[in-house]
């Protein structure tokens, strides 16, 4: 009989902690589902003025953020996602602030380094680190005449894609080989032709294919350091056990 009202207190207790958490949950279910408290007030998107082109591609998926909506509705991975497959973006972050209602698009635009045509007559571009895109802001769009350009005798994709594998791989300390770029072409039998900048003088490279492509890199930098070399103006890596020099 002792035990009778202990045990009584401790399922009355039990059964108020369980009605207090179960009544708590709706309430924020009801809060962030339905409520007009916690709404988007705000739609930020930064790094890119092409707001149209990118709320468009939200909307084909019926995931776009609206003004008004409930904030915990914005399916924020979904259209981070969703962005991040748009070729011409380098980077993508979408996120919700709960304090300011706020939902931020932040993305950063690819910066073209060359330009190419496809074998359809399209106009694609590289990025520095050799990503095919095709160029769609109004920013990359400029100046396009004035970017080197890659042209192809075989006039395929697997040839543009071999000059991305190039730029790619392209060492942190021959950088400048990208920065000084003046064209690259590739002929009838897949050889990568680059005609750059070393110290202020052109340097026409014959790279060959792109096998063996960091023995290549390496030979190159050990060349360069020689002192016999400080003026060269083509280089042939076609062979990196064999370079020519000129």
């Amino acid at each position: 009989i002792n035990f009778m009202p202990s045990r009584f207190k401790k399922r009355f207790n039990r059964y108020i902690f369980s009605v207090t958490s179960l009544i708590a949950i709706s309430l924020l279910a009801y809060l962030l589902g339905w409520s007009s408290i916690l709404t988007v007030k705000e739609i930020q998107i930064q790094g890119s003025n092409e707001t149209s082109l990118l709320l468009s591609a939200l909307n084909r998926q019926s995931i776009a953020p609206t003004v008004g909506e409930q904030l915990a509705r914005v399916n924020v991975r979904s259209a981070e996602r969703v962005l991040s497959e748009l070729d011409w973006l380098k980077s993508v972050n979408v996120s919700r602030n709960w304090f300011n209602s706020k939902i931020s698009i932040e993305v950063i635009e690819r910066k073209a380094i060359a330009r190419a045509l496809t074998n359809q007559n399209n106009i694609v571009n590289f990025d520095s680190s050799g990503i095919l895109f095709t160029p769609t802001s109004m920013n990359q769009k400029q100046n396009q005449d004035q970017l080197p350009l890659i042209s192809s005798a075989n006039n395929n994709q697997q040839d543009l894609s071999n000059v991305a594998l190039l730029l790619q791989k392209v060492p942190s300390d021959l950088a400048y080989l990208i920065t000084e770029l003046d064209q690259i072409s590739i002929t009838k039998a897949g050889y990568l032709l680059m005609s750059t900048s070393i110290n202020n003088r052109p340097v026409r490279i014959n790279w060959g294919t792109v096998e063996q492509i960091d023995q290549k890199f390496a030979v190159l930098k050990a060349l360069l350091n020689l002192p016999e070399n400080k003026a060269i103006s083509q280089v042939d890596l076609s062979q990196p056990d064999a370079p020519i020099v000129k």
